[in-house]
């Protein structure tokens, strides 16, 4: 009898969830947030920080905050942060790593105003084995949560030196799941995703995240607008979390990375 009703509960859900398309104006402002992406890592490589501002239209393209003075310290360290190409948005750090345990503090000084983030990272996991499976000729990641700690997963899948790659054609994909241990319902009944599968032979680049208190929570807020909406649960939209001060938007994270590739073998 309780399978019963929880079967036209949720029937009745889904039926009075469906949205019919309103083409309506957008009703734009006119804003000067700043638009922060950034994350630092363990790796001692040329990390890199976007500014941008909101985007003025839907599916618009990327306008650039150019010309700021970014500086990133930790203790009595700082390091220099500089835009590269000019005019891009873009700004790399010089060569770093960052350090279990301690803060990194972000300055963003711009047309006479300075914005200020600051993350911390915290331990990151072992990664388990890679679990893959086979679709017809094709394989497919099986992907799940694992361990304790949130975290999210970067795979940069390669199939360019096998026969199934074309000439002229991509034959590279990235795919990212996150692991952030939330129990929400709109996660639970998130819209499905396009299976996407690789031939064999492909080589698969694993990155795994840790990810600190803050930094759950913006990814949470962003993921609750993107990935998990359009189901029968869908929250009240608002905007996402951040760590940065008044007048910026976005997160500046600081994370623990580890790595691990794996070739893709014929499976039965």
């Amino acid at each position: 009898m309780r399978k019963k009703i929880l079967s036209v509960l949720l029937l009745y859900l889904t039926l009075i969830a469906c949205e019919e398309v309103v083409q309506r104006p957008l009703n734009i402002e006119s804003t000067d947030l700043l638009v922060v992406e950034g994350i630092i890592t363990n790796e001692k490589i040329n990390h890199r920080i976007t500014i941008s501002f909101p985007y003025t239209s839907q599916n618009g393209s990327r306008s650039p905050v150019t010309g700021a003075v970014l500086k990133i310290k930790e203790g009595n360290t700082e390091y220099q942060v500089s835009e590269f190409p000019a005019g891009s948005g873009n700004y790399f750090t010089e060569e770093m790593r960052s350090v279990f345990g301690k803060t990194y503090t972000l300055s963003i000084q711009y047309q006479g105003k300075e914005y200020i983030a600051q993350d911390s990272p915290v331990a990151v996991e072992p990664l388990p084995v890679l679990n893959y499976e086979k679709v017809n000729d094709q394989y497919r990641l099986v992907l799940n949560d694992t361990g304790q700690d949130p975290n999210f997963l970067d795979h940069r899948i390669s199939w360019s030196g096998t026969p199934s790659c074309i000439s002229g054609m991509s034959c590279e994909a990235k795919i990212v799941f996150y692991d952030i241990k939330t129990l929400d319902v709109n996660e639970i009944y998130k819209p499905k995703q396009e299976e996407f599968t690789f031939p064999v032979n492909s080589t698969i680049i694993r990155k795994k995240y840790s990810v600190s208190p803050a930094y759950r929570s913006f990814l949470r807020s962003v993921l609750s607008e993107t990935e998990w909406r359009g189901g029968v649960f869908d929250v009240q939209r608002a905007n996402a979390t951040t760590n940065l001060s008044e007048g910026a938007i976005g997160f500046f994270a600081v994370s623990t990375v580890i790595s691990d590739t794996t070739l893709i073998i014929k499976k039965p």
